[in-house]
C-alpha cells in the first residue's frame, strides 16, 4: 500500500468535482465548501440532504462521462459502480488530476485523513487507508484532549508573534519567548476559563523577553 504524503491544500475558489450523489458523495461536498472550494457534482440523482445544498453548488444531472474532469483541481468518486469509479480513476491519471475513489485506495492519488479542528489548529490523522475505524477512535481521543482553549491560545501566540517581530529583533530571544509561552500555565489556565489571569502572564512574560538585554 503507497505512504502518503501529509499536505496542506488551498482549495478557495478551486474547481472540484464530485462524481455521485449519496451519503459519502455528500460529506465530500460538504467538506469542500466548508473550505470554499467551488464544487461541481455529477450524478443523476441526489440524496435528500444534496438536495438542500444545491445552490452552494453545480449539479450536472446525468450520469458521469469520460471528458467530465476536463479543468478539475481535485476528483472524488463516490459512485456504487465500482467499474464506474475505475474510469473516472483512469480519466484522472491521464490527465493528471489527483483523484479520490471511496474505499478503494489503491486507485487514490491522495486520502482525506480524519482531523480535529480548534479554530486555526487543525490536527490530522491517518492510518494510511487500513482503518477508518481507527482514525475515528484516535480523532475522539484527540478532541478531548485539545479543547477550544487551544483556540483561544493559538489566537494569543499569532498576536504575541506579530507584536515581537516588531519589538524583539533578536530571534534566538523571540524563539526563546515563544517555547516558554507554550510550555507556561498560559493553557491551563484558558482551560479553567481564566482568560484575564492567562494574558496577564503572556504580558508579563513577553515584557521580560522585551526589557531583557
Amino acid at each position: 500500500m503507497a505512504q502518503y504524503y501529509p499536505i496542506m491544500l488551498n482549495i478557495t475558489d478551486k474547481n472540484c468535482i464530485v462524481i455521485g450523489g449519496g451519503n459519502i458523495a455528500c460529506r465530500k461536498v460538504k467538506s469542500l465548501l466548508e473550505y470554499s472550494a467551488r464544487v461541481t457534482v455529477i450524478s443523476s440523482n441526489l440524496c435528500n440532504e444534496l438536495e438542500n445544498l444545491k445552490y452552494k453548488i453545480k449539479w450536472i444531472s446525468r450520469n458521469y462521462e469520460i471528458g467530465d474532469l476536463t479543468n478539475a483541481y481535485l476528483v472524488f468518486a463516490a459512485t456504487d459502480n465500482q467499474e464506474v469509479n475505475k474510469q473516472i480513476s483512469e480519466e484522472a491519471n491521464k490527465k493528471g488530476i489527483p483523484v479520490n475513489i471511496a474505499d478503494i485506495p489503491e486507485l487514490c492519488d491522495f486520502i482525506v485523513p480524519s482531523k480535529v479542528e480548534q479554530g486555526d489548529l487543525t490536527i490530522a490523522i491517518s492510518t494510511n487507508g487500513k482503518s477508518p475505524a481507527l482514525a475515528k477512535k484516535v480523532r475522539i481521543e484527540l478532541e478531548e484532549k485539545y479543547g477550544s482553549h487551544y483556540a483561544e491560545f493559538l489566537n494569543i501566540m499569532s498576536e504575541v508573534r506579530q507584536q515581537s517581530m516588531q519589538e524583539i529583533p533578536d530571534g534566538e530571544k523571540r524563539e526563546a519567548l515563544y517555547n516558554e509561552l507554550v510550555y507556561s500555565d498560559i493553557l491551563n489556565n484558558l482551560r479553567k476559563g481564566e482568560v484575564d489571569l492567562a494574558r496577564k502572564e503572556v504580558y508579563n512574560i513577553f515584557e521580560k523577553y522585551k526589557t531583557e538585554r
